[in-house]
């Protein structure tokens, strides 16, 4: 096996664990803030004494958390792509990964104005 055929395999390593290690951990956060959830009482969010707004289960930010984890993931496997890219000096598949990268960043600042 030449010199090529090892890197490639190990840059596809590298991506399988980033994903599957990034689901698992994902998939712990949310379970984590479900279990707060149904461990500890809900708490009432917003103003207005007594009655206050609705009701906030307690783990919902740690679920939330979770979830943008999940989201995060393709952006952290363009972030390892360009890094492998620079790294192999391949500059075509790079700008590639980088062009990726700031239309998600674009569509990100977008959505968030």
């Amino acid at each position: 096996m030449n010199r090529a055929a090892r890197v490639g395999m190990r840059f596809e390593h590298w991506l399988a664990n980033l994903l599957h290690y990034g689901t698992w951990i994902a998939s712990g956060t949310i379970a984590a803030g479900l279990g707060l959830a149904l461990v500890l009482p809900a708490v009432r969010t917003g103003s207005g004494g007594a009655s206050g707004g609705p009701a906030t289960l307690a783990g919902m930010p740690i679920v939330s958390a979770g979830i943008a984890l999940f989201i995060l993931l393709p952006v952290m496997r363009l972030i390892l792509m360009l890094g492998v890219f620079l790294h192999r000096r391949d500059y075509r598949f790079s700008a590639i990964a980088a062009l990726v990268l700031a239309i998600v960043a674009a569509g990100l600042l977008v959505g968030a104005a």
